[in-house]
């Protein structure tokens, strides 16, 4: 199983289409530490999580990886939902384009489900109210997609 190849294929686009807006938007991703997130006004947490890893194919291939890509982004809060909007529809194009990317000889070949969301904070939904969640004290708005994933590794 190659994890680090399938993070790449997610997080390198996400990376670059962040880094390209105007101003460049911070990226936190698995594993690295948001030291700035009491300074930073505005980034986008990327989440992988890893599932099912060791699907056996008629190919008796077991390099098929399922997970979940989560995408979070924060703004200001009390600004209005616009930015929020602009940053989580970076990640659904972004999403999208590697869904049509073709099938390559060789490498990571990955496919999503169905993009879940954006749901916006203070409130994903749940049972504790908006005034009882410690997201209610944030001082970001923040949105979120997610989508399962299906990855092949291709030798």
């Amino acid at each position: 199983m190659n994890y680090q190849a399938v993070r790449a294929v997610f997080e390198a686009p996400l990376l670059s289409a962040y880094n390209n807006l105007t101003p460049a938007v911070p990226v936190y991703f698995d594993n690295v530490m948001n030291d700035d997130a009491d300074s930073a006004e505005e980034f986008v947490q990327v989440n992988v999580r890893f599932g099912l890893t060791t699907e056996l194919t008629l190919a008796s291939n077991p390099d098929r990886i399922r997970g979940v890509i989560i995408v979070s982004a924060y703004t200001p809060k009390d600004k209005g939902p616009s930015r929020n909007q602009t940053l989580i529809n970076v990640a659904t194009e972004v999403i999208q384009t590697i869904n049509a990317t073709p099938k390559p000889p060789s490498g990571v070949y990955a496919r999503t489900g169905s993009i879940d969301g954006p749901a916006f904070s203070p409130s994903f939904g749940g049972t504790t109210p908006d005034q009882q969640s410690r997201r209610a004290f944030t001082p970001f708005f923040i949105s979120r997609i997610e989508a399962g994933f299906q990855a092949q590794i291709i030798s």
